[in-house]
């Protein structure tokens, strides 16, 4: 969804639209205990601010969009050009408090519709070949 900004050039205000391009990424979170929503997003900040520092992580603009703790679930929206940062966040996550946790990621895609269908066909696939 495009931001406008007015910008003066010459005297005159010159309207320049901001395009934001999302990711949106599907996580397994694997821990022995569940945590709050805030918890775990303030954890995946943290982890972000040491990896790059303020500046860094501000450029990821991230959100997390659901979250599911009883099925270690979670889908987290950044935008594209921090996506590597963020994967590289997410795989430094170690621990929450005293309890350890990984998380995974499952899939990644432009919009949550196509997120929801690579899930679903990883699903089935997965179901077929005796996983989970």
């Amino acid at each position: 969804m495009p931001r406008e900004f007015g910008l003066l050039e010459g005297g005159r205000i010159v309207k320049v639209k901001i395009r934001r391009n999302p990711r949106y990424l599907a996580l397994k979170i694997e821990s022995d205990k569940t945590f709050e929503r805030k918890i775990f997003l303030n954890n995946v900040w943290r982890s972000l601010t040491k990896l790059y520092g303020e500046y860094g992580a501000s450029k990821a603009g991230m959100a997390l969009v659901e979250y599911e703790p009883e099925k270690g679930f979670a889908v987290l929206r950044c935008e594209n050009e921090a996506l590597t940062m963020v994967r590289a966040a997410l795989a430094t996550l170690t621990s929450i408090g005293e309890k350890r946790v990984a998380v995974h990621v499952l899939a990644i895609s432009g919009t949550l519709r196509a997120l929801r269908k690579k899930l679903s066909r990883g699903a089935e696939g997965l179901s077929e070949s005796g996983g989970f």
